[in-house]
């Protein structure tokens, strides 16, 4: 079963209950244009806040996993279960408020790149290109960029002394 969840002129969210979370841009919006730009000290500044909303929407994730299991379950039996539509609910509700977090968090301007291992990028400039800084769960603090066409495994260290707010 597909949900789909709009969120007017940003982002067609769509929940598919078998594995795969997909957050996915319409064609009219460029990846390429990030909202906001952050200085390394602006993102650093911002890390609090955004370590806090993480954790709950990670947290929120493994309960809506959880459960996506649970209804799996029960579709798998083939036979209408009472306990089926009550966790097919719940599981819609947890869906849409872990949305409306993540829509929160991205509304500072980070890009949410992965949920499970809790990957952020916050847009940069550097030397007039768009760049992104780095940062996953757990990291003390922003300590790495990459540029847009490279990912998490070609993340690049920056001097944390001279950044530093």
């Amino acid at each position: 079963m597909l949900r789909t969840i709009c969120r007017p002129n940003a982002y067609i969210v769509t929940f598919a209950r078998r594995r795969r979370w997909c957050i996915s841009t319409p064609p009219t919006i460029s990846r390429d244009e990030p909202v906001r730009l952050f200085t390394p000290q602006e993102a650093i500044r911002l890390l609090p806040d955004v370590r806090v909303k993480l954790k709950q929407i990670m947290e929120r994730k493994k309960v809506a996993d959880s459960l996506r299991d649970e209804v799996e379950r029960f579709s798998l039996v083939g036979f209408e279960v009472p306990d089926s539509k009550r966790k097919t609910d719940q599981l819609d509700a947890i869906v849409k408020d872990l949305m409306t977090q993540v829509a929160e968090l991205e509304d500072l301007g980070v890009k949410l790149r992965d949920i499970d291992t809790g990957l952020l990028d916050f847009p940069a400039r550097r030397f007039g290109e768009v760049v992104y800084l780095c940062w996953k769960y757990g990291e003390q603090t922003i300590e790495y960029w990459h540029t847009a066409n490279e990912g998490f495994g070609s993340r690049k260290q920056f001097n944390a002394q001279i950044v530093s707010p």
